[in-house]
């Protein structure tokens, strides 16, 4: 099977070019794209950067450099840009009545400050409509984005780098979408498949790992605990997820991200914080559950007993592990 692991779709979508070493550690994790195709087949992937052949550690995998002329599977469909924009889903969260707080889109610094002004959240972030793994976002504090961000507990020297950032950010894109940053309690997300007539295939929540600015660390299959009403609510954002990449001709695997945040003494279900319309590491995490037997698929040091899917190396020191 040939798999085109265009893990760089969103750089491509907004036109940049990623840094060499984040093209590195993509590339690497493209390995484990292998887990989606069938286990008697060999898997043919190509990836945006070259690998040590040595680090792989999944059979029958062969990685390869640049763009296929053909593939059978794809990470992305290189045309649904519109179906992965931010917008789409911060659109779904008001259509739905469960848009964060504040959450908007904002296009000039101009209009942030006044919004900040107004909003009053004590932690936010501002994240590009197309973006990864926690890249391109920007994380702030407090009523003011500027050299003396007085509420905002940071140094007059990040408050002037902070502002500096966010512009660049409005330049590159022209938009960002911010959003409250909440205490988070858990991450989770359910895996999904639309089909061309509009029906769809959703699989049991999932939980995602995570670090406490967002980054993404691994999958764990173990279902979240959720209350009956949050499974509900959570179902019918999913439904509604998949109704609307429907009305955009978008076919095939997409996955909706949520978490559970600390309200006063209560903790809220929050729907829908990311919709990505493709391959995530939770189809791979289910592909490598059917293969190996596994639960968790993880990023970084691995625990004793976990198999090594994708060693690190002197350059990138994040393996990829199955447990």
């Amino acid at each position: 099977m040939i798999i085109w692991a265009n893990l760089d779709c969103e750089a491509r979508w907004s036109g940049q070019t990623l840094p060499r070493h984040v093209a590195k550690r993509i590339s690497a994790a493209s390995a484990l794209l292998a887990a989606l195709a069938p286990t008697s087949e060999p898997a043919e992937i190509y990836a945006p950067a070259a690998i040590d052949p040595d680090r792989i550690k999944l059979p029958n995998v062969t990685l390869h450099a640049g763009d296929p002329t053909t593939w059978d599977l794809a990470w992305a469909n290189p045309t649904a840009k519109a179906a992965n924009d931010r917008r789409l889903a911060l659109a779904l969260t008001e259509q739905l009545g469960v848009a964060l707080r504040g959450a908007r889109v904002i296009t000039s610094l101009a209009e942030l400050d006044a919004h900040l002004a107004t909003t009053h959240t004590a932690r936010w972030v501002c994240k590009a409509p197309w973006t990864a793994a926690g890249r391109d976002r920007a994380h702030g504090e407090g009523d003011t984005l500027g050299p003396e961000m007085k509420m905002a507990g940071l140094t007059p020297a990040r408050g002037a780098e902070l502002r500096v950032y966010v512009g660049r950010l409005l330049d590159r894109f022209g938009a960002v979408v911010f959003e409250p940053w909440l205490e988070r309690v858990l991450d989770l997300g359910v895996c999904a498949q639309l089909a061309p007539d509009g029906r769809i295939t959703a699989q049991a929540p999932h939980t995602l790992l995570s670090d406490p600015r967002g980054g993404f660390l691994g999958i764990d299959l173990a279902e979240p605990t959720l209350r009956d009403s949050d499974r509900v609510l959570l179902a019918r954002t999913v439904a509604a997820a998949g109704n609307a990449l429907h009305a955009l001709d978008y076919v095939g695997p997409f996955t909706v991200d949520a978490f559970v945040y600390r309200s006063g003494d209560a903790q809220v279900l929050h729907p829908l914080c990311e919709l990505n319309a493709r391959y995530t590491f939770g189809h791979v995490a289910r592909g490598l559950a059917a293969r190996f037997g596994t639960r968790v698929l993880g990023f970084g040091p691995p625990p004793p007993g976990a198999q090594i899917l994708v060693a690190a190396s002197a350059d990138d020191p994040v393996s990829a592990w199955a447990s």
